[in-house]
Parts: C-alpha cells; structure tokens; sequence
C-alpha cells in the first residue's frame, strides 16, 4: 500500500492550530512507540497505568517528525524532556482520532461496501458467511482482518481506531470491494470505528456479555444502539426474534430489513418481518428451511449446524438483499457455505461409534444455551457438554453458565477455559455455585483430561459440546499462555478410541 505524505496541518485542521514552524510531512501514524519511525506522527494518549508522553524521548530517537497528546493532569511534564519536534497538546484527543485516521489513509471507507455487525452473538459467523457469498469481501473481526483465505491474526473483536483506518485502506488497495466488520460494544464505546462510513449495519441479538465492562445491560444495550444511529448508514438488518431489535425495529426507517424465524408462514406474529425462514429441519447432515422474501420462496439446504445459525445465515442473506443480490443467487451461495473455525465447528461423525463432537465458542449464559438447545435438534441419544469460565471477566456469569449446562445438556464436565491470572479453584467455585446438584457434574481442571473424559463416557448417537475457546490456539494461564486447540485435543482422542 503506498499513500501519499500528508501535512501536519492538514491532519489536524479543525482539530489544532498547527504554526507554520510546527507543521511538516507525516508518512505515518501510529500510537505504538515501537513503531514510531521516520516521519511518523506519535499520538500519545492517557492510559491506564502511563501516559503516551512518556515514550515522547523514544519516539524523537527513532526519527518520529511530530506529537500529538491528550490532555490529562497527570501526563508528564514537558519540561526537561529535551523535544525538539513539535508536541501539540489536544483535549479529547481520542475523540479525533477517527477523523484524523480518516484522513491520513485518505478516507478508505467512503469507497467499499461497509457492513457493520453488531450482537452478543453470531458476528463472526455473520461476517464469515459473506465473506464466503460476496465478491471481494473481507473481514475484520474476532478471528483475524483480511480474505479468508489469508488472514492477520486479531488481538480484539475490532481494533484500535487507526488500526481499522489503516486495514481499510490496506483491504482497499488490494482490490476489495466489501468489508464485513465485527463491531463490538467495546468498539462503538471507545470510538474504535469512528469516520467509518458503514453503509449496512446488522444486529444480531443482544443477551448478557461484558458486564465487567459496561456494569449494567442497559449500558451494554446503549452501546450497541450506537451503531443503528451511525451517520450516513442506508440499510438496518434487524434480528426480530430478539427483543432489543425488536425495540431498535420501532424507530423504523426506509432501509429497514426485518428476518425472523417461524414454524409457520401464518404464524408470525410481526407481519413487519420481511425476511423469513419456516419449516425448518434439522439434521446431522445440517438444515434444510424454507425462506420467504417479496412474494418469492427459496428452499436453503446448507450442511452448517444450529437453529441461531439459521438466524446468522439469514442476517447475512438480509445484508445481500439490500445490497441488490437476487434471492434465488444469494440462497443458492448460502447453501455451499461452510461453519466458522470453532462456531459449531463438526469435528467428527462416525468416529468412535458415530459420536458428534462439535466445537463452539460459546462463552455466555445465552450462547450456551443457544449452542445446546440448537444441538438438542441433532442429538438422537445424549448431550454431554464440557465447558469453563474465563478468568478476569464477568464473574457474574459463572454460576449462570453452569445453570444453562445443567438444564440443557444430559451430562456436564466443567473444567478449566482460560484463568488468566485468576485462580482456576476461584473461577470454579463460582460455576459450582451455579448447579442445583453439583454431585451429578463432573470437574476436572485439566481441559485435555475434561475433554478425553467427555469422549469415552460417549456413545453412539450422543453429541458432545466442547465450550467456550472455539477458534483459540492458545489456553492463557497466569504462568504465561500455553499452545491449547479443542479441536486438536478432540481430534487426537477420537483417533485413540478409533485405534
């Protein structure tokens, strides 16, 4: 990707008043001081523990050509850092970033199909979907930014507001037309995606999830919101079977598409509900439903697993809609998708005496029931579920996700998912709290040896449910991360059995 050299002046205008000495040719941008290089712009921001400032010595060594900082009465003092190249002070810098981002990569998104995802679940199912059923389309989200077929590993569900500007541009110059983006609430909360200019927004549904962050639902759904009052957006893809997009529906608008799932045509009870799927079934060969769009029928037959997955396909066949895909071609795509990495992943079929083993993320008290209850459909025998809690996050989910395994699942194994630096007996006494009969759970700390004990109790026609890490390659423990994959684990003793 080659951009051209941008004024100083020019970045901040409107923002700062830049001097005629203080101005010169920023060629790049970062808030990253390993990454400050020769005619970078360092924007230093107030953090948690240190001020951006305190990297200002750094950055000017490594040939960084202008600062930009956030105001903030315990930022270090300028005063005997020895700057020679201009340090601009800027309230509420954070706020600009976006703009300013959007300059500097000279406004990526103005030209490319923006789809903004937005729900506690099924974002990155959605984003993959289309990915997998629209021309040059890419992603950026949970799992990684780019095609599918190459993609650059993520640290967040959505990046850092220069790093979303920056993959823009870069996803643009090498021919991509669309861009499926993950927004999370983290995201729209922290400005992550401001000056994105989205032309579809999507909500999936909204349930319990960073509480830790947010405190309450209502600040959790509030964030979310934002997003359906983005500036400049066209199209609205609204979930109906949720009660939060239900009530995001009401406020209407012409670029508003309605989908929701039935048993029946007849029977729905919001006749605003343009997008249907009915008559669903549900096989351990996938789903076959029927869906309804303008007076027209199309039959979707995909071997992707899970009712909410029939929700996910049809938010992504919702975002094709609008933007001008024919029904018939958009299902007859849909119907050759393949399942996420670690969503509803199928590992094995007629291994070890025709047992489902099926990886997810699910990492909620409301995604584990929608994993479970969507695996019930496909389960002939048994439902065995392994599954933990993170540590440092929401603790007040523990006990409920233990609630939703015991309800939902015939037999549970509750063990260890990524502790971080929590203590694992913590973090478990917490699940445990959540069991009406804790005897009947079987704990074992050791997720290899929850998963293997998870395999040899199965028998044919059970469905076993690995919980929680989905698409990790990693288990994060307070002594350091440790190379960890479900899937592999899975893998290795289904083949064991099978010997």
């Amino acid at each position: 990707m080659h951009l051209l050299p941008v004024d100083l002046s020019v970045l901040l205008n409107g923002i700062a008043v830049v001097s005629q000495e203080q101005d010169c040719i920023v060629s790049s941008i970062t808030q990253d001081s390993r990454k400050a290089f020769d005619g970078c712009l360092f924007v230093a921001l107030k953090g948690f523990q240190r001020h951006g400032l305190a990297f200002a010595e750094q950055v000017q060594e490594q040939g960084a050509c202008a600062i930009i900082w956030e105001s903030d009465a315990n930022a270090p003092s300028l005063a005997g850092l020895g700057l020679t190249i201009p340090c601009i002070e800027i309230p509420e810098l954070r706020s600009h970033l976006g703009l300013i981002a959007d300059r500097f990569y000279q406004s990526p998104s103005q030209s490319l199909n923006m789809i903004g995802i937005t729900g506690t679940d099924g974002k990155t199912s959605v984003s993959h979907f289309l990915a997998q059923t629209m021309d040059d389309c890419a992603v950026i989200g949970t799992i990684g930014s780019g095609r599918l077929n190459d993609l650059q590993k993520a640290t967040h569900t959505t990046p850092d507001v220069l790093s979303v500007h920056k993959t823009l541009a870069e996803l643009k110059a090498q021919g991509i037309k669309t861009v499926a983006m993950e927004v999370s609430s983290h995201a729209l909360d922290q400005g992550r995606v401001d000056n994105v200019k989205f032309d579809v927004v999507v909500l999936t549904n909204l349930s319990r999830d960073h509480l830790d962050y947010h405190k309450t639902i209502e600040a959790y759904a509030e964030a979310k919101a934002k997003l359906f009052e983005w500036h400049g957006i066209k199209q609205a893809v609204i979930n109906m079977d949720d009660a939060f997009g239900q009530k995001i529906a009401k406020k209407g608008g012409d670029g508003l598409l309605t989908y929701c799932l039935t048993d029946s045509v007849g029977s729905v009870n919001d006749a605003d509900c343009t997008l249907i799927a009915s008559h669903a079934q549900f096989t351990e060969k996938g789903i076959r439903a029927t869906i309804h769009y303008k007076n027209q029928q199309e039959v979707l037959n995909t071997a992707v697993l899970g009712r909410f997955n029939l929700s996910n396909l049809l938010a992504a066949l919702g975002v094709m809609l609008v933007l001008d895909v024919p029904l018939k071609l958009a299902v007859e795509r849909l119907n050759k998708v393949h399942t996420v990495e670690g969503r509803m992943e199928k590992i094995a079929t007629h291994v070890h005496g025709d047992v489902l083993v099926v990886v997810d993320f699910a990492h909620t008290p409301n995604a584990l029931k929608t994993v479970l209850k969507a695996l019930r459909e496909h389960t002939r025998q048994s439902l065995i579920c392994v599954f933990g809690c993170g540590g440092d996050r929401d603790a007040g989910k523990r006990p409920l996700m233990a609630a939703v395994a015991e309800e939902f699942a015939d037999k549970v194994i509750a063990t260890d998912d990524n502790p971080r630096t929590e203590d694992p007996q913590k973090i478990m006494a917490d699940i445990i709290a959540g069991f009406q009969n804790p005897e009947n759970v079987t704990i074992e700390h050791d997720r290899a040896k929850a998963i293997q004990i998870a395999l040899k109790q199965a028998k044919a026609g059970d469905v076993v449910l690995i919980a929680g890490k989905g698409h990790e390659k990693e288990q994060i423990l307070a002594t350091g991360t440790v190379p960890f994959s479900d899937q592999e684990q899975a893998s290795k003793v289904l083949q064991e059995l099978a010997a």
